[in-house]
């Protein structure tokens, strides 16, 4: 026995992973590792405790209210043995964030989701540090990128990084291959068909929400969609899912050749080929809306199908005035603009106070473009009244968004009353309009042109931050208590008026193109600008701070 050798290290641990592989070992739950989770339960995290009647409810919150809008867990797991440990067996990480996406409308114990935030994100961070083994953790990560905890700096915001970590994951865990889990495992799996459907759901899940993320943000695409068009199994994918893959994988489309280097001093674009290009893709969104509408389109998936016809749209601010189906161009886009608004300010509250954060950006971006149009040549060409009046309503929209004090939506609901204060016949306009002379002029061309289709909303925020944001927080302590308000009135101080020449902004017309000083751009917010979503536009200029804490939001 003195003689017999000794396995080393590195062959006990060959020897224990051929064990397991013979033995079909399978990883542990995720309710196992008390590293990951320290004392919580299904029922307890951290110091935050819920009652079983109110957890029993917000499961009914989140199942009739947001699960529609993404439809990435099964409500069979729990309704059919009626556990409400079922989605804790998963992972921890999914069932609490559940609760706290149910906990933004929970009004019988308002405060919950302030309770709930800290120890989420702490959850969240430890669990992605120490490389979760389980798949259905991407199911956690698109629902907190559909909607994000609230926060009031967009510098600090997540969202980006967290749809990057969950694409990643995805692949990492072989959902893109979902009936070959085996290869992506140390450990031998045994799929059932449940399974290879629940996997394949999840990857669809997955690029849908990628795909908002990077649209809403401005960025390019993270979504791959060349699945969709040859994978295997697509007749398991739920109805819902594979309406909204169509939606989306149009919108990628879009967005990787009529978004595609739109700069045009540094790329000159083939105007031409460009504009047949916009042609063909609008025959192919009609189209997509027959198809929806002959399966029995839902309410929800028409707005994202009116989300797409905007972004596809949007390029319009793009064209040059020279151009000759350049209003065209601008009737179309003001057609989506007011289509998409419309849509989401005749929501029922049922439906509205639930929407995702990717339809609350593409609200902002369709109220742009009408402050923008209503603020310039283009507004003898449509009734202005109307258009100021579906304004005011999307306003109104946004401050309904906010989950929280001085979150995000209530500060851009903001931004944009200001802006339709600035942009009128006040001696602080944004934009320049010309009563006298309505042919096309260059007034509504951007600075911002390498944020996709939202360029438009970050140039004119960009802007209000120029000449507005450079005065500081004064007026703005008060916008919560007191939100400026948006007049409907035809003959108010905001109906567009000639464009004069402001002595001191040294500019004329408020924000004609060469307005901003090109140098400022590097020196105001540095060479990592153009990678933040907003916070070189908000960040330091609508702190409320008597809402308490260093962030306006009582942390």
């Amino acid at each position: 026995m003195s003689g017999a050798p000794y396995l080393g290290p590195s062959e006990a641990a060959a020897s224990r992973s051929l064990l397991d592989l013979s033995q079909g070992f399978r990883e542990l739950p995720p309710t196992s590792m008390p590293s990951i989770t320290p004392g919580t339960t299904i029922r307890t995290l951290s110091n935050v405790t819920i009652s079983e009647e109110h957890l029993k409810r917000l499961f009914e919150i989140y199942f009739i209210s947001y699960h529609p809008f993404l439809p990435v867990v099964s409500p069979d797991l729990m309704t059919k043995d009626m556990r409400l440990d079922a989605y804790y067996n998963l992972h921890p990480l999914l069932h609490w964030t559940m609760v706290a996406t149910a906990a933004r409308r929970f009004d019988q114990r308002p405060g919950l989701l302030v309770e709930l935030q800290s120890p989420l994100n702490d959850m969240l961070w430890t669990t992605l540090s120490q490389v979760p083994q389980t798949y259905h953790v991407c199911k956690a990560l698109a629902l907190l990128c559909s909607w994000p905890l609230p926060n009031s700096s967009t510098s600090q915001e997540s969202t980006m990084m967290l749809a990057g970590v969950m694409f990643q994951l995805a692949m990492q865990y072989g959902l893109h291959r979902p009936s070959h889990a085996q290869d992506f495992s140390r450990f031998r799996i045994d799929l059932r068909e449940e399974d290879i459907t629940d996997r394949l759901n999840t990857w669809a899940t997955v690029n849908i929400v990628s795909q908002n993320v990077a649209t809403g943000l401005g960025q390019p695409p993270l979504s791959r969609w060349a699945w969709y068009t040859y994978g295997l199994h697509l007749d398991r994918m739920k109805r819902e899912l594979d309406m909204r893959c169509r939606v989306e994988k149009f919108i990628d489309t879009v967005t990787r050749t009529i978004f595609t280097m739109q700069r045009d001093h540094i790329v000159e674009v083939d105007e031409a080929h460009r504009g047949l290009s916009i042609d063909m893709y609008a025959r192919e969104l009609g189209e997509l809306e027959i198809t929806l509408l002959s399966n029995g389109a839902t309410q929800i998936e028409l707005i994202y199908l009116k989300a797409a016809s905007l972004h596809l749209r949007l390029s319009a601010f793009f064209d040059k005035p020279t151009q000759p189906n350049y209003l065209a161009d601008l009737r179309n886009v003001y057609i989506a603009a007011t289509s998409m608004l419309t849509a989401i300010v005749d929501l029922p509250s049922t439906t509205l106070l639930y929407v995702p954060r990717y339809v609350e950006q593409m609200v902002l971006a369709a109220a742009v473009t009408l402050l923008k149009l209503l603020n310039s040549f283009f507004a003898s060409h449509v009734d202005v009244p109307v258009g100021r009046t579906l304004f005011s309503r999307s306003v109104n929209t946004l401050r309904q968004l906010s989950v929280r004090s001085n979150d995000l939506p209530q500060r851009l609901a903001e931004v944009m009353a200001q802006l339709w204060h600035t942009s009128g016949a006040s001696d602080q306009r944004r934009f320049s309009t010309t009563d006298a002379a309505h042919s096309p002029d260059d007034s509504l061309q951007l600075k911002v042109r390498c944020r996709s289709s939202l360029s438009v909303l970050y140039d004119a925020i960009w802007r209000w931050r120029q000449q507005v944001g450079q005065t500081g927080t004064q007026h703005l302590d008060q916008a919560v208590d007191n939100p400026t308000h948006v007049p409907t009135n035809s003959h108010g101080a905001n109906t567009p008026n000639p464009a004069t020449t402001d002595p001191t902004l040294g500019i004329e017309g408020g924000l004609a193109v060469g307005d901003v000083d090109p140098l400022a751009w590097d020196g105001s917010y540095g060479s990592n600008a153009v990678f933040d979503p907003l916070s070189w536009a908000l960040d330091g200029d609508l702190n409320f701070t008597n809402f308490g804490g260093a962030d306006g939001l009582g942390f």
